[in-house]
């Protein structure tokens, strides 16, 4: 895990105080000489905000000149509203504390408890003999249901997850001509849910080359699986719909109304749903980029928990067995023997 800088009450990150292996902390009055010594998934900073207060909002200020002690120069109004349209949403907010770690385990509490009571009152049904043996075996049944339980949880959360990582997109394509990414995770502190948003430093020139040449090849070679892969890369948006103006004729006969009928006022407004694609057609460089901005926040989700899965090589990282975001976008979408890596 990285270290994680401490922030004050208005969520304003402040200087890493230790390094721990594998990242480095933020030296203190840096110059831009650091921009030298950055390598491909370093932590910059991280800005962590109270998400049970309202009105929240980032100190990207703070973030701007953390990112300036190492030579990076991002005006935080290039991505200021990007970033928090997409993460401080009241719905985005209460998804992040129900789907907390501790929201997870209170809920596997009860439902443990739910399911001993109800192998436990069905057993009464049947003579199990000892009465401390049907405990036992009800225990077990309901241990091992469970288990099954946070298991599936524990697997869905390394999954991309389309209300948040996949939400940071647009910010991600905004600051990878800078060489930052930026993930979101959570964690509590007491009875607080607090929001991370993190900063990572990476060069995904080579990895746009890489995939660029992949989508190229597929396209030639595999172009039926490409479609297939990047077809489950869409998500469901609502839009608002004007309604229909009715137009009057110009000749109206006396049996004709004074009045055009007018639809009923309607309390809320006309929405429609609409499938969006996330990678369009497009050429394979712009696909690329595409592709490295959807995943971007998934990416350094996984990468800053130390949930990245092995791989046998690294292509344009430093870390020993740690995939590069074109490796892992390759392996777990691309690939032909590869599983739906989305969590909806």
């Amino acid at each position: 895990m990285a270290c994680e800088p401490q922030t004050d009450a208005g969520g304003v990150a402040s200087q890493l105080p230790i390094s721990s292996p594998g990242w480095s902390a933020l030296p203190g009055g840096s110059t831009s000489d650091w921009g030298q010594e950055l390598y491909n998934g370093q932590v910059l900073t991280v800005l962590r905000i109270d998400n049970t207060c309202a009105p929240i909002s980032f100190d990207l200020g703070a973030a701007e000149a953390q990112l300036q002690t190492w030579g990076i120069q991002v005006p935080a109004d290039q991505y200021r509203s990007l970033a928090e349209s997409a993460l401080l949403e009241p719905q985005v907010r209460r998804y992040i504390i129900y789907n907390s770690r501790p929201m997870r385990l209170a809920f596997a509490v009860v439902f443990y408890v739910v399911v001993w009571a109800n192998i436990y009152s069905t057993s009464q049904m049947f003579a199990l003999g000892n009465h401390w043996v049907g405990v036992l075996l009800v225990t077990l049944a309901a241990v091992s249901v469970t288990l099954t339980l946070v298991l599936i949880f524990e697997r869905h959360q390394r999954k991309a997850n389309t209300n948040t990582d996949l939400r940071l997109a647009a910010a991600n394509g905004a600051l990878m001509r800078h060489r930052v990414l930026l993930g979101v995770t959570d964690t509590v502190e007491g009875c607080q849910s607090v929001i991370q948003l993190w900063f990572v430093y990476f060069d995904l020139e080579n990895c746009v080359q890489f995939l660029s040449d992949h989508v190229q090849e597929m396209k030639t070679n595999q172009e039926s699986l490409l479609r297939s892969r990047l077809s489950q890369l869409c998500v469901v948006m609502e839009t608002g719909v004007s309604p229909r103006v009715v137009e009057i004729p110009e000749n109206l006969s006396e049996e004709s109304p004074l009045l055009a009928s007018s639809p009923p006022p309607t309390e809320r407004p006309l929405m429609q749903t609409e499938l969006r694609q996330l990678v369009p057609e497009a050429e394979p460089e712009e696909m690329a980029r595409q592709l490295l901005a959807v995943f971007g926040g998934y990416y350094i989700r996984l990468l800053v928990t130390s949930q990245l899965p092995q791989a046998a090589g690294t292509r344009h990282t430093d870390a020993a067995r740690a995939p590069c975001p074109c490796q892992l976008i390759e392996a777990h979408l691309l690939g032909s023997g590869c599983c739906p890596f989305l969590a909806r």
